[in-house]
């Protein structure tokens, strides 16, 4: 009968946190369109302010309607904001390469007869 008890407390504060994730997600989502709802009622020049355009609205939309379209909106400005300091094209990229160096995996030495 322990042995059932502990199965069954795992599994209830299993559920638990599946449940508690998925309110915190629905909350950051609720969030996330409230704050989208008040950037498109905002005026051509608060938005430019804000390092926005109408079309980055717009294009907020294809984060799709579970997507967080404040993510793509915040992107956009930190592009804009980057190209105004001159940073845009001395930035560096990081992470791994998009094509992988196959010479450098390749041996450097020839093999004897």
């Amino acid at each position: 009968m322990p042995m059932f008890a502990a199965t069954l407390s795992s599994t209830v504060l299993s559920v638990a946190a599946v449940v508690r994730r998925q309110i915190v997600a629905f909350r950051n989502w609720r969030e996330a369109r409230e704050s989208y709802a008040a950037l498109c009622d905002m005026d051509e020049r608060t938005l430019h302010d804000l390092g926005l355009t109408r079309s980055d609205l717009r294009d907020a939309t294809a984060a799709g309607y579970f997507g967080d379209p404040t993510q793509v909106i915040a992107a956009r400005a930190s592009e804009r904001q980057g190209r105004r300091s001159g940073l845009g094209t001395a930035r560096q990229l990081s992470g791994p390469p998009l094509v992988p160096d196959v010479g450098a995996a390749l041996s450097r030495t020839v093999p004897s007869m």
